[in-house]
């Protein structure tokens, strides 16, 4: 499975979420100082490094500071074939949404449908725009799955191939 498909549905957890403690790929913890920094959207960069899947990521996490009046957070993710970018912006709603999932200790493993999309160019305009390519089942704990939901919707979240 490529770097991206990993990114896009259960790994992209581990590439962009904080203080990664290896319980399992779908218990996600976050460190007290992104999640301080997460809540106000303030300027915080870390490192980490984590394995799934046998593969070890290296991941440089940084939330920017609000900008017109969105949230904006970028991870850049390298493995030692490939580095992808994804590069987030999240309301006020959102960062309330997704801080209190960190907030959330439970280890409790729930399923969610996840929405998938692909990109397709509206032949009328020649804009990009996002169709829903179907619902794809995954589990994890509150965080992980919070998380997930934001990560892999092209509306807030967008993957870019850098090697």
């Amino acid at each position: 499975m490529k770097i991206v498909n990993k990114i896009l549905i259960m790994g992209v957890v581990i590439a962009v979420t904080g203080g990664l403690c290896a319980y399992a790929a779908n218990i996600t913890k976050f460190s007290s100082k992104f999640i301080k920094h997460f809540k106000d959207c303030e300027p915080y960069q870390e490192t980490i490094t984590s394995t799934y899947e046998g593969n070890e990521f290296t991941t440089n996490r940084k939330i920017h500071g609000w900008s017109n009046g969105l949230c904006k957070y970028e991870a850049i993710v390298k493995t030692t074939d490939e580095m992808y970018r994804l590069d987030c912006r999240f309301s006020a709603i959102q960062i309330d949404d997704l801080y209190e999932s960190m907030k959330d200790k439970s280890k409790e493993i729930t399923t969610y449908g996840l929405e998938t999309f692909v990109e397709q160019t509206d032949e009328k305009t020649g804009k990009t725009k996002y169709v829903s390519k179907g619902i794809t089942t995954i589990k994890g704990n509150k965080a992980f799955i919070t998380w997930a939901k934001y990560e892999n919707n092209p509306y807030f979240c967008k993957p870019e191939k850098l090697k």
